[in-house]
């Protein structure tokens, strides 16, 4: 039933993700039999054929890959037993020699090109496994629709996978089949299977953590989705399909990804409300900038006579700031002031009015920083007040806007621990 889970398929693919962990390996005298098939040295059992003649003359026999349900497990073999009792399981020995004999090795893949045929698929891209329709694929997708019995020999398929030095192939496999059932919705009788067994035989963690990410966000309704918790879900930023990239956004549109970014751009109803922590957060942000500088609890009575003498030696003349230089060389560097009040600005012209002379500033009034005497040498309007005043006002942005972005719900910083462990308990 949709929106309900499979407890069997949970403890299934755990086990077989943790490398068998109770199974007790047969004796086989040295024998190697799913090997010896691969190395085209037997036929499979019973009433088989050898792999090459499968690999040539099966390719397009639907009908015989479909009633023949006895080479599925020597084509894909696993270290647990199946309903085949002529096919053994798989040994470390033979795992071993699968992924060091080049011969074997190719044989796997050209197998797998032939059953993903058979569901109507094509492997795009052999280096990565990457995955696409193929050009007969609906009455293949009918032919999957029909006989239910694939989702077992697909799951066996993806496990085989994963055992034989290929499970790079496992996560665009699943992700197709997401694709196809939740998407696009064209594999109804699939869909179950894709989300009990299909997505928990992928062993990389962080490829799971995308393929359960993908499947929630586009699960309907949403909320009977169990195969994962959905506050962890959230967080997650799915990766962008290699066959759709997403465009490149904005500066602007960079910054709301960011902050959106977890609960997924796209397929949401809408963006996620913010936590009640976050909300007081943002108000406390959003008062401190409204608030005039010159007030209490903004700046102390000791910054804004800073800030005053600072615009007032870049207001000063040249032999003003050459004398503050040598006054104040001793000083050390301090980070650029926030923008003064109105009421600092006035007391600043008031000052003006007082102490400059006729030939020019009173000596001792320069900047804060007297070692940029020559920068601010042109005059009151010169270009090392703007700058000043430039990075006054990027330091004031940055600090301001930093608040909000690192307690968005999909930065980085806010970001969740790994939903593997519990979108899978006990895992």
């Amino acid at each position: 039933m949709l929106g309900s889970r499979n407890w069997r398929a949970m403890r299934d693919t755990r086990r077989y993700r943790h490398q068998y962990p109770d199974l007790i390996e047969r004796d086989g005298n040295g024998d190697m039999p799913n090997l010896s098939f691969y190395r085209n040295e037997i036929r499979f059992l019973p009433n088989g054929c050898f792999i090459e003649d499968i690999l040539q003359n099966w390719r397009t026999d639907y009908d015989l890959l479909e009633e023949n349900h006895s080479y599925i497990q020597w084509l894909f073999p696993l270290r647990e037993p199946g309903v085949n009792w002529h096919a053994k399981p798989l040994t470390l020995r033979e795992v071993e020699a699968f992924k060091s004999s080049k011969e074997v090795r190719e044989r796997f893949v050209q197998a797998y090109e032939l059953m993903l045929g058979f569901y109507g698929i094509q492997l795009e891209d052999r280096d990565t496994g990457q995955v696409c329709r193929a050009q007969n694929y609906q009455k293949r997708f009918q032919n999957l629709n029909w006989h239910s019995h694939n989702n077992l020999r697909i799951t066996r398929i993806l496990k085989s996978l994963g055992e034989l030095g290929l499970p790079h192939y496992q996560a665009p496999l699943a992700r197709f089949f997401l694709e196809e059932t939740l998407v696009r919705r064209e594999l109804p009788a699939v869909r179950q299977s894709a989300l009990d067994y299909f997505v928990f035989t992928v062993r990389c963690p962080r490829q799971r953590r995308q393929l359960l990410r993908f499947a929630w966000e586009h699960f309907r309704p949403r909320r009977k989705f169990v195969w994962g918790p959905h506050d962890k879900l959230r967080r997650l930023r799915p990766p962008p399909s290699p066959r759709d990239p997403r465009p490149p956004a904005t500066a602007g549109g960079a910054e709301d990804g960011e902050r959106g970014g977890g609960a997924g751009g796209h397929g949401e109803a809408g963006p996620e409300p913010p936590s009640p922590k976050e909300s007081k957060k943002r108000k406390l942000e959003a008062s401190r900038r409204e608030q005039a500088p010159g007030e209490p609890g903004a700046q102390g009575a000791s910054d804004v006579e800073k800030i005053a003498l600072n615009l007032e030696g870049c207001a000063l003349s040249q032999g003003g700031l050459a004398g503050g230089a040598q006054e104040r060389a001793g000083e050390a560097e301090r980070p650029c002031p926030q923008p003064p009040g109105p009421k600092v600005a006035e007391e600043v012209r008031k000052r003006r009015k007082v102490d400059q002379g006729p030939g020019g500033g009173a000596p001792g009034d320069g900047g804060e920083d007297g070692g940029e005497g020559p920068e601010g040498a042109e005059g009151p309007e010169g270009p090392g007040c703007a700058e000043a005043r430039e990075a006054e006002e990027g330091v004031q942005e940055a600090e301001g806007g930093r608040g909000p972005e690192q307690a968005a719900p999909g930065s980085s910083a806010g970001a969740g621990p790994p939903v593997d462990k519990e979108a899978e308990p006990g895992s």
